[in-house]
């Protein structure tokens, strides 16, 4: 009998062994997927380029160096865009939660006429792409007015809002801005998880719904309001679309890469950007791979450091917000 217990408890332990072993062979296979593009993007910034032609060299360079990043940080003034990019995303991102919070805040606990059909209007808005709305956004923004007022106290003429930053905080605060429609259906969902009860009692103290919705809400809502500002700030820090359209003529991360790009390829006459690209054999796509990985982890660097901070609350809302599944 204690042979049998023996044997019996042995297996239980050996089966638990192998599972954590799995468990550990998929943990790690996964991450290794995932990091892969990183790890390559990082090895290829710092190798030179006589690495390039080493049979030998994979991964780990044997000659460490910063030259690709100084290159490409310097061809694409990376200072000056990424200051534009950081200005643009951080603005709209904060003039973007709050009309999508208050917006999630009335789907979710009031019932009026027509809450189904302007639901639905939300949700049609993250299957509908940003493009289809082109033409009439412009028109309306490079003739900007108001119910005529603008006309009247401007002598006749409408406000030209284009080349300008206005657009983009407009848009933003009246519900129009990147994937609004994502965010309200996120805000909605988390507080709906959010008991009534907690209204009910603070109308009994004699709140009403905007302080109910001040401090009550909102800090019962941080984790899913820092997920709602992290996805709008990348959305807005990788954007070329609303970029192109309102402001053509300024520097961005994306515009910076996409110049440096036509450089390295042969495309830019820009003098400045070709002498510092004289010392790459620039004929060779290894050679090439080099430099777009640099410029690629600079504009990368400022998304990592921003989700190193907020992954914590990114990941306990998206187990809240039920958007998985």
């Amino acid at each position: 009998m204690n042979l049998r217990i023996s044997r019996n408890t042995l297996h239980k332990k050996g089966l638990k062994l192998a599972i954590a072993i799995l468990r550990a062979v998929l943990l790690v296979g996964f991450s290794y997927i995932i990091l892969y593009p990183i790890i390559l993007m990082i090895s290829k910034s710092v190798m030179a380029q006589t690495d390039v032609f080493d049979n030998s060299v994979l991964w780990i360079p044997k000659h460490f160096t910063l030259d690709n990043l100084m290159v490409a940080s310097s061809s694409m003034k990376y200072g000056k865009a990424l200051a534009n990019s950081l200005l643009v995303a951080a603005g709209s991102t904060l003039m973007q939660t709050l009309p999508c919070m208050m917006a999630g805040y009335a789907f979710a606990r009031f019932n009026f006429k027509g809450r189904r059909l302007l639901f639905a209007v939300v949700i049609l808005t993250i299957i509908v792409p940003p493009q289809q709305f082109i033409t009439p956004l412009y028109l309306h923004l490079s003739r900007f007015d108001v119910f005529g007022l603008i006309k009247r106290f401007n002598g006749g003429k409408p406000f030209n809002l284009m080349s300008t930053a206005f657009p983009y905080f407009l848009i933003s605060l009246t519900g129009f801005g990147l994937r609004n429609g994502l965010f309200v259906f996120l805000f909605r969902q988390a507080f709906r998880s959010i008991p009534k009860e907690m209204d009910e009692a603070a109308m009994i103290d004699g709140a009403g719904q905007i302080r109910i919705f001040w401090q009550i809400i909102i800090p019962s809502a941080v984790t899913i309001t820092v997920t709602v500002m992290l996805f709008s700030f990348v959305w807005q820090y990788n954007d070329t679309y609303y970029t192109n359209l309102f402001l053509p003529n300024l520097r961005t991360l994306p515009k910076a890469y996409g110049l440096f790009e036509s450089a390295i390829t042969g495309w830019n006459g820009d003098k400045t950007i070709n002498s510092l690209l004289s010392q790459y054999v620039l004929d060779d796509n290894n050679v090439l791979s080099l430099l777009r990985n640099s410029a690629m982890l600079l504009i990368l660097m400022p998304l990592l450091l921003v989700y190193a901070f907020a992954q914590r609350y990114f990941i306990e809302s998206i187990e809240r917000s039920g958007i998985v599944g």
